[in-house]
């Protein structure tokens, strides 16, 4: 039925007015269709529906605050941070703008697996699971020891599984 009024709407393209089937050829439907087919495609894929430009855009004007506040607290502490390529903190973002379902381990450059998953101490910081038992079993004295990019301490068992 759907497609038969859409096959006769077509005869009316000139005059699409006083058409019977104006309906089908409103501006607002072709931008719902437009979005419905991006969407559907985006989800097949598995990427975002939004342009690269947009989320660029969107996630650096939400970090931009954050960063700007770190970067005031440092200057006034005559701080920097010592990780290169790293921010210090967390920056909030919306779930659908976290893509990284491959994880690499900062420490040891491996790539996370089911067996040697991601792992985020107590500071925020997340190495792989093997990486976090090297540095628990490098320290004789105790089982605490301090993160590779902050001076915080922690102990392997405080350490939570990340998943992606």
């Amino acid at each position: 039925m759907q497609i038969t009024k859409l096959s006769a709407a077509l005869s009316y393209a000139n005059r699409l007015e006083s058409s019977p089937y104006a309906e089908l050829c409103s501006s607002l439907k072709w931008v719902s269709i437009r979005q419905e087919f991006q969407r559907d495609f985006c989800s097949l894929l598995k990427m975002s529906t939004e342009s690269p430009l947009y989320t660029s855009v969107y996630v650096g004007t939400t970090a931009l605050p954050v960063i700007m506040k770190l970067y005031t607290i440092m200057a006034s502490k005559r701080a920097e941070w010592s990780a290169q390529n790293e921010l210090p903190v967390e920056i909030p973002l919306d779930e659908d703008l976290r893509y990284h379902s491959v994880f690499a381990c900062p420490v040891s450059k491996e790539q996370a697996t089911d067996e040697n998953p991601p792992m985020m101490m107590p500071c925020g910081h997340v190495i792989c699971k093997e990486s976090l038992h090297r540095l628990s079993k490098n320290i004789r004295s105790s089982t605490r020891f301090k993160c590779p990019y902050c001076p915080s301490e922690s102990s392997a068992e405080q350490a939570i599984q990340v998943y992606f």
